[in-house]
């Protein structure tokens, strides 16, 4: 059995059950123990699956999806959201973290609709955000788009 496969199992297991077992893995995949445990430590680098002593627990356990997340509580986000943007003046800046909530912020955010004049992130960052009057960037070294260390004027990103 090919690496992928037995990866695509340990997944299907670990969602299936709520977690999975070295010892049980590798009697049912008949690989050895050392090889279930690369599996799970690759499975754990690509955000998959949470190792925990003896085995790994499924992410969605821990934290639910993005997805998720959004579809919870929508009228109380919309009224958050609602709420924040009263805090902004008209020619002030604001900067917005990751999360369901700050989400919703962004949609409220006034300006011209465009779904096809993207923000200058990459997916997954901005995915959503089709706000020609928002320049998106991200503050890790990966970032598309360096940041400066200025947060006022113009937007705090150069341009692509």
């Amino acid at each position: 059995m090919y690496a992928a496969e037995r990866h695509r199992r340990i997944v299907e297991e670990a969602r299936r059950t709520g977690r999975v077992a070295v010892a049980e893995l590798a009697g049912s995949l008949g690989v050895t123990p050392e090889t279930v445990r690369r599996d799970l430590t690759s499975l754990e680098e690509h955000g998959t699956v949470r190792r925990m002593h003896g085995g790994a627990i499924p992410v969605e356990r821990l934290e639910p999806t993005l997805a998720t997340r959004t579809a919870r509580s929508t009228d109380e986000k919309r009224r958050i959201a609602a709420r924040a943007l009263d805090e902004i003046p008209a020619d002030g800046a604001v900067l917005l973290d990751s999360g369901s909530t700050t989400l919703a912020i962004a949609a409220l955010i006034p300006g011209p609709t465009s779904p096809s004049s993207p923000t200058r992130c990459r997916p997954p960052r901005c995915s959503r955000i089709t706000r020609t009057s928002i320049s998106c960037c991200s503050a890790d070294a990966s970032a598309a788009s360096p940041v400066r260390p200025s947060v006022r004027g113009p937007p705090a990103c150069s341009p692509d």
